[in-house]
């Protein structure tokens, strides 16, 4: 199990655009990816719950992923939703080189 703390950069927060391309994104691993705020956790597969948990622009968060290939996914999660706009680049990527 790894995790980062990382403060979101997207401008209207986790809405719920960024919030299904996080799940879409996490979907993509076999590894079990968490989000923490001081309102709970929500696993990165299930969007109510990640939406539910209302993640504003600046606010700092932690991922913790476990798995296979709990790296991959953490990295590739992490700079999409440090991302400053609502690009949908790392989406097309696969694979993001910070």
């Amino acid at each position: 199990m790894i995790h980062v703390t990382l403060r979101v950069g997207h401008p209207a927060g986790v809405h719920a655009r960024i919030a299904a391309q996080a799940v879409l994104l996490a979907s993509r691993y076999s590894a079990s990816v968490f989000v923490r705020t001081s309102g709970g956790t929500a696993s990165l597969r299930r969007l109510a719950d990640l939406l539910a948990l209302d993640i504003n622009q600046n606010e700092t968060v932690e991922l913790v992923a476990d798995g296979p290939d709990e790296s991959a996914a953490l990295h590739s999660l992490s700079a999409f939703l440090r991302a400053a706009d609502d690009s949908t680049e790392h989406l097309n990527d696969g694979e993001h080189n910070e």
